[in-house]
C-alpha cells in the first residue's frame, strides 16, 4: 500500500504478482529452477522481511485482479489516460498491426508516495 501522492488515498502500488516466481509458466520456471537455482530467478517478490510468497497468496491475487477487471475494446482515434498509481494495468494478447502512441507524465520518486503503515488483513 502506498498514499497517492496527490490525493493521499492509500493505493494498493505493487508489481507483488506480476514479478512473482509464481507467474511463470510451470515448466519454464522448473527448467530456471534446475538450470540457475531458486535464487537464481530473473524475478521474485517476497514479503519485506525476505520470505517467500506462497503460490497460494499469489493466485488470491491474480483472482482479485481478474475479479475487478474492466476490459475496454479500443477503436480507432481512442485516447486512453492512466493514473499509473491509482490504476492497474496491462494489455491482452495481441496480433496483427497496431499503432500505440504513449506519452508519460513527470517520473514519480518514491518519497512522493511512501509505503502506508496501515495495511491490513480482511
Amino acid at each position: 500500500m502506498t498514499a497517492h501522492p496527490v490525493t493521499g488515498r492509500r493505493c494498493w502500488f505493487n508489481q507483488i504478482a506480476f514479478l512473482n516466481e509464481w507467474t511463470i509458466e510451470p515448466e519454464i520456471r522448473e527448467y530456471l529452477i534446475d538450470v540457475y537455482g531458486a535464487e537464481g530467478l530473473p524475478f521474485n517478490t517476497r514479503f519485506g522481511g525476505g520470505d517467500p510468497i506462497g503460490q497460494d497468496i499469489i493466485q488470491l491475487l491474480n483472482d482479485t485482479y481478474t475479479a475487478h477487471t474492466t476490459r475496454e475494446p479500443w477503436q480507432a482515434g481512442d485516447l486512453m489516460l492512466v493514473d499509473n498509481v491509482r490504476t492497474a494495468h496491462s494489455r491482452e494478447a495481441f496480433e496483427g498491426p497496431r499503432e500505440v502512441l504513449v506519452a508519460m507524465a513527470e517520473p514519480l520518486r518514491p518519497a512522493e508516495c511512501p509505503p502506508s503503515a496501515e495495511a491490513s488483513a480482511g
